[in-house]
């Protein structure tokens, strides 16, 4: 299926989920790499940066198909974003509040092409802070990671067709071979899709969540919260060994147990972590190609108790979406939502509860990422944040807490992203709690 393709121009898997969500509720999905140096690189290799990305994969903008059926397609953009530098420094106890506000004030608009931006900071101790904004309707954070390091080389190309492409005759063309193939993959899709929600009957949400969410009735509460926490990587590795587990298995415990802590309230049957995968592969192009594995866990997630139910149950997950058994409802599932009324689909997006958290390990940081003007970063993180959901949309849905983990030179640094107004609205105590569960596992840290 097209769905599949590695050099596939259409708006398709998670791209579409957040075109749609874009479209219909009006939610941004911005992705933050940030960076602290402890001396400038130099507007040169800000420029250089700003230039490379520009003409790279990540300048892409949405052309709207008039094909029913069709997909959308995406195209080259032609705006090459502003390069934002402060001319004031900030402090250095302020970076932190710095990146939060590049993220919360950011208005991307990737269906116009504005979607991502570059901005930078002196800071006082002659250091500087750095913040890629980069729309998740674009890319993914291995894909981010793919551009920067065409940048890095000095070789970033962008492949997508022109707007001039696209129209006209042969833009019509294709649009109609693509809805024709879209057509077929949703009747050819049906059956899968009967199979495998008879395969996983029981395993999903309740009657009754999918109830209360399509029935909201908006209370206020307070916006989602920003962390960030540095951790020994040489620790966190011998305290993963050291409770039968890896490195990932530690991570899903540690939110696992925040989660906890936060006196959230967890189903009975299990708490339910969704530890994210990506399915990129060499030369992969597409915007998006990351998917999820969910893994559920009766009772306490503690040290005492170990990792080694956490890391079992994770390796036959990661064994069962690799034989396409969580990835064909997904892959089956939109061919055939994408002939529905637009409507009708984000009656059922709205109506579809997520896990309780998510847990997104982004692994080693390639070096290409980390350079800058013969600079290497001593601080980086990677974050991902839901703009505009209301907050009785985050009571019901989930996920209620999400967090991003990178490693690189002797640390690991891990970003949180609490989403739930009751039980994640408070970043002091957000923080505290972080603190709490890390110093649990007996992990020195340093919460920012």
């Amino acid at each position: 299926m097209s769905e599949a393709s590695t050099h596939d121009d259409r708006v398709t898997g998670a791209d579409e989920s957040y075109l749609l969500a874009e479209d219909l509720f009006g939610l941004g999905a911005p992705i933050q790499f940030l960076w602290v140096f402890d001396s400038d690189p130099g507007a040169a290799a800000l420029t250089r940066l700003r230039d490379q990305l520009a003409s790279g994969s990540l300048n892409r903008r949405v052309h709207r198909t008039r094909v029913p059926f069709a997909r959308d397609r995406w195209v080259r953009a032609g705006v090459v974003p502003d390069l934002v530098l402060a001319s004031s420094p900030i402090a250095d106890d302020d970076v932190g509040a710095w990146m939060d506000g590049c993220v919360r004030r950011s208005a991307l608009r990737p269906v116009d092409g504005h979607g991502w931006k570059l901005d930078g900071a002196p800071t006082t101790s002659g250091g500087y802070a750095l913040s890629l904004l980069v729309s998740h309707m674009i890319s993914d954070g291995q894909g981010i990671y793919a551009a920067l390091a065409a940048a890095h080389a000095g070789t970033s190309t962008n492949t997508l067709p022109t707007e001039q492409q696209a129209s006209g005759w042969p833009g019509v063309r294709s649009d109609l071979v693509d809805a024709v193939g879209q057509a077929v993959a949703a009747t050819t899709s049906v059956a899968k899709l009967v199979a495998a929600f008879v395969r996983q009957r029981g395993g999903g949400a309740s009657k009754q969540s999918v109830s209360k969410a399509s029935h909201v009735v908006e209370r206020p509460g307070p916006d989602t919260v920003l962390a960030t926490a540095d951790v020994d990587r040489e620790q966190w590795r011998v305290r993963a060994a050291e409770h039968g587990g890896t490195s990932n298995s530690l991570f899903t415990a540690l939110l696992g147990g925040l989660v906890q802590r936060s006196g959230y309230p967890v189903p009975a049957a299990a708490m339910r972590l969704c530890i994210a995968v990506s399915r990129r592969g060499e030369g992969d192009e597409r915007a998006n190609a990351s998917g999820g594995v969910w893994i559920r866990v009766p009772g306490d997630i503690t040290p005492e108790r170990g990792l080694g139910e956490i890391r079992t149950l994770s390796k036959q997950a990661f064994i069962d979406y690799a034989d396409s058994g969580s990835a064909a409802v997904a892959d089956n599932l939109q061919p055939v939502v994408r002939l529905l009324p637009k409507k009708l689909i984000g009656k059922m997006m709205q109506s579809i509860p997520g896990p309780d958290t998510t847990v997104s390990n982004l692994g080693v940081v390639p070096r290409s990422a980390l350079e800058l003007g013969g600079e290497t970063a001593t601080s980086f993180g990677i974050r991902a944040i839901m703009q505009g959901r209301p907050a009785e949309h985050r009571r019901i849905l989930g996920p209620a807490v999400a967090a991003w983990a990178v490693e690189y030179g002797d640390k690991m640094t891990i970003t949180f992203f609490g989403i739930h107004p009751d039980h994640f609205g408070d970043a002091d105590l957000l923080r505290k709690q972080i603190g709490e569960e890390l110093t649990a596992w007996g992990l020195d840290h340093r919460v920012w």
